[in-house]
C-alpha cells in the first residue's frame, strides 16, 4: 500500500503564554524540508536574538523517512525541545517546524512546569494553526488527439487530478498531477480506454 497522504497545518501561527513572569512565543510554520525549518529557526532566533532560550522542533516526512529534531537550548534536557515535538506527533502532525521563545521572568518553573509550559504553548499554537490533508503527488505528462480530451478530462475527473498546464498545438500536451497511490491506476485508464493511443510519459 502506497502511503501518500499526510497531516499538516494550514498556516503560520503564533500563541504567547505568561508563566511566574516568563514569557513564553510559540511560532509554527508549515513546511516542505529540512532547509526550510532551519531557515524557520534561524530567522526566529535572529530576531528574538535577546530572548532567553529559542528552542524548536520539527517534524519531517512520512514513514520510514520521517525526519524528527529537537533543541532545548540551554534549557534542562528534556524540558522545552521534546514536549515541542511530542505537541507536534502526538497530533499526528508532519511538515511542522515550531519555535518556543522564552524571556525568563525572575522565578524558576522546575522541570515540570518548563514542560507544561513549552507544551502548552505549543498545543495552543498548532491548534490555532488548524490542520490539513496533503498529498504526495506524481506529474503524469498526457500527449493526445483532439478527439480524445473529454475521455481525459472524464478521467481527470475521476482521480480528482489537476492539470497543472496544457499545450494545444497538433496535439494536446498536458502536464497532470496525481495522486502517488493511484498514478498507475490513472495511466492505466487512460491507455486502455484509448486503446493506447494516448501517450503518457513521466519523470525518470
Amino acid at each position: 500500500m502506497i502511503i501518500d497522504s499526510f497531516k499538516t497545518i494550514k498556516q503560520y501561527a503564533l500563541a504567547e503564554l505568561k508563566e511566574k513572569g516568563s514569557r513564553f512565543i510559540c511560532q509554527v510554520h508549515p513546511v516542505t524540508g529540512r532547509d526550510q525549518a532551519e531557515e524557520h529557526i534561524a530567522a526566529i532566533g535572529a530576531r528574538y536574538y535577546d530572548a532567553t532560550h529559542n528552542c524548536y522542533a520539527y517534524c519531517i516526512g512520512l514513514g520510514p523517512q520521517t525526519l524528527s529534531r529537537f533543541s532545548d537550548d540551554g534549557e534542562p534536557s528534556g524540558t522545552a525541545g521534546k514536549p515541542i515535538l511530542q505537541a507536534i506527533t502526538g497530533r499526528e502532525l508532519t511538515n511542522v517546524v515550531a519555535v518556543v521563545t522564552r524571556y525568563f521572568g525572575g522565578t524558576k518553573l522546575g522541570t515540570g512546569g518548563l514542560v507544561r509550559a513549552y507544551s502548552s504553548v505549543a498545543s495552543q499554537a498548532l491548534d490555532l494553526a488548524e490542520t490539513r490533508i496533503d498529498y504526495l503527488t506524481t506529474i503524469v505528462h498526457i500527449i493526445f488527439e483532439y478527439h480524445y480530451a473529454n475521455l481525459v478530462k472524464k478521467i481527470i475527473d475521476n482521480y480528482n487530478a489537476e492539470v497543472k498546464s496544457a499545450d494545444y498545438q497538433t496535439h494536446v500536451s498536458q502536464h497532470v498531477l496525481v495522486r502517488n497511490s493511484k498514478t498507475e491506476e490513472f495511466i492505466n485508464q487512460l491507455i486502455n480506454q484509448s486503446s493506447g493511443h494516448i501517450k503518457i510519459e513521466t519523470p525518470a
